[in-house]
């Protein structure tokens, strides 16, 4: 019984990443293809550790497989969202068919910065009237 579940996880990660590896080769652009694949690193990685967790059924290799899940799911999207700001400030054109620029009230492609929330007053100043709001 334990290896036929072993067998599917491996299966289903397999599959995951499979099928990530197409959207790395068929999404228009950068930014859907970091989504297509942050998604194999979280979860066809971490189906397939579970996998092996599963297969060798020792608590030590449990908890650091556990531990190398709970890391992956913390990291990869946070860090694929940084890559895709990053590229998003790099000038990185989006899929024409893109319906929504989330950014483009908040992040100055001129310099890369972030744009006042208050255009009137300079940013080290809203932030000082910020840190003033603060309890």
């Amino acid at each position: 019984m334990n290896e036929i579940v072993v067998v599917a996880l491996l299966l289903i990660g397999s599959l995951v990443i499979l099928l990530a590896a197409v959207g790395l080769l068929r999404m228009p652009d950068v930014y859907l293809r970091m989504s297509s694949a942050t998604i194999a690193a979280t979860f066809g990685v971490a189906s397939m550790l579970l996998a092996v967790a599963l297969h060798f059924g020792e608590t030590g290799h449990a908890l650091h497989v556990l531990g190398v899940i709970i890391f992956l799911i913390l990291s990869v999207p946070v860090g694929s969202h940084m890559l895709g700001i990053a590229a998003y400030v790099a000038g990185l054109p989006m899929w024409k068919g893109t319906v929504s620029d989330r950014l483009k009230d908040q992040i100055s492609l001129e310099n890369g910065r972030v744009k006042p929330l208050r255009p009137d007053i300079e940013p080290e100043e809203e932030a000082d009237e910020m840190e003033e709001e603060l309890p």
